[in-house]
């Protein structure tokens, strides 16, 4: 844990002897203990199940249109809806292991909303020629992702997942991370759904560069950044990432896109990375740069199964890994028990 947050010490030497009273030689389960016990410090209390969310928010982005993205607005629209319909990959891992998920549509480049309408605008505008959204723009995206966790928090979830969808949005998550940082565009950008060549890195690279140019002067804080460069579904996950903060539920992580939003969730609200929970490390060059930036560290991820998909499909698969420690914490016996046998 990072020093000086405000964690009730005295429940936290309760948790610890919780766990050292196991029948298990101590720390023997690695980071399923570590978060086990960073779950319960994010409720303060030992809650006997997890009833767990997932969120995927789905927008367009303004690029696509420039050339540099191999796929058109349709497949954000049309994957959004193959989600909802049970066809996509994070809609079979939520389906097989009980999580229930919704698409929220922040933004996709069609008239009719998609699964939970509410769509700001119909993509966002080219960042080569200008903001891709108003501030006034952002502020929806953003509560609309903290509504959603507002909503769920009310009815008892108590551990939110986090995914999305759209077309280019490993490249705005890019600009918005060197935005952030100030890195330069060979650590954050990646293929993406592109082809992972040289000449098409380069050209994605120069793409970043010059939106950064274009730019300079209004990347000062996370909504300037996200506002100028970044996407609507990078908006509702950081306002929802930080709206899991302030109601002290734990959330995790999946890939790139939602790791560049837990960077700008962490510099909104410093207490966030008490309550992010990584899942997998995203073959996406910048998910090393975006984690660090967010406080968390390598070695902390469970999952390197060389993922790229989106979606959340890390996050699901995390959760459900949660869900597992979490029983088995609540029902390893005790070592006296252990010793009365």
């Amino acid at each position: 844990m990072k020093e000086g947050f405000s964690m009730d010490r005295g429940f936290e030497e309760q948790l610890n002897q919780f766990i050292l009273n196991k029948a298990i030689i101590p720390k023997s389960l690695g980071l399923w203990e570590r978060y086990f016990k960073k779950m319960c410090l994010a409720w303060q209390e030992i809650r006997p199940e997890i009833h767990a969310q997932h969120i995927i928010f789905s927008a367009d982005n303004g690029i696509s249109v420039d050339g540099l993205i191999g796929y058109n607005y349709e497949i954000t629209r049309k994957q959004s809806q193959n989600m909802i319909d049970g066809k996509s990959a994070v809609a079979n891992y939520c389906i097989f292991n009980h999580i229930p998920y919704e698409v929220v549509d922040v933004g996709i480049a069609c008239p009719k909303g998609i699964g939970i309408d509410r769509k700001v605008s119909q993509g966002t505008k080219n960042i080569l020629h200008g903001a891709a959204m108003s501030g006034e723009e952002f502020d929806l995206a953003y509560q609309a992702g903290y509504n959603r966790v507002i909503y769920y928090a009310e009815s008892g979830i108590n551990l939110f997942s986090f995914g999305e969808m759209g077309v280019g949005n490993t490249t705005t998550s890019a600009a918005v991370l060197s935005g952030l940082t100030k890195l330069d565009p060979r650590i954050t950008v990646g293929p993406g759904s592109g082809p992972d060549d040289e000449a098409y890195m380069n050209q994605k690279r120069e793409f970043v560069r010059t939106a950064l140019a274009h730019h300079k002067g209004h990347l000062n804080t996370p909504k300037d950044v996200v506002s100028r460069v970044g996407g609507f579904d990078i908006a509702a996950i950081t306002g929802a990432m930080v709206a899991c903060t302030d109601l002290h539920i734990p959330f995790v992580i999946d890939g790139y896109i939602t790791a560049v939003a837990m960077a700008c969730a962490t510099q909104m609200n410093g207490e966030a990375p008490l309550y992010g929970i990584p899942s997998h490390y995203s073959r996406e060059v910048g998910m090393a740069a975006a984690l660090a930036y967010a406080n968390i560290r390598l070695d902390e991820v469970p999952i390197h199964g060389q993922m790229a998909l989106g979606e959340g499909t890390g996050a699901v698969l995390m959760v459900q890994l949660l869900k597992t420690a979490h029983f088995a914490f609540m029902n390893i016996g005790t070592m006296v028990e252990l010793l009365e046998k």
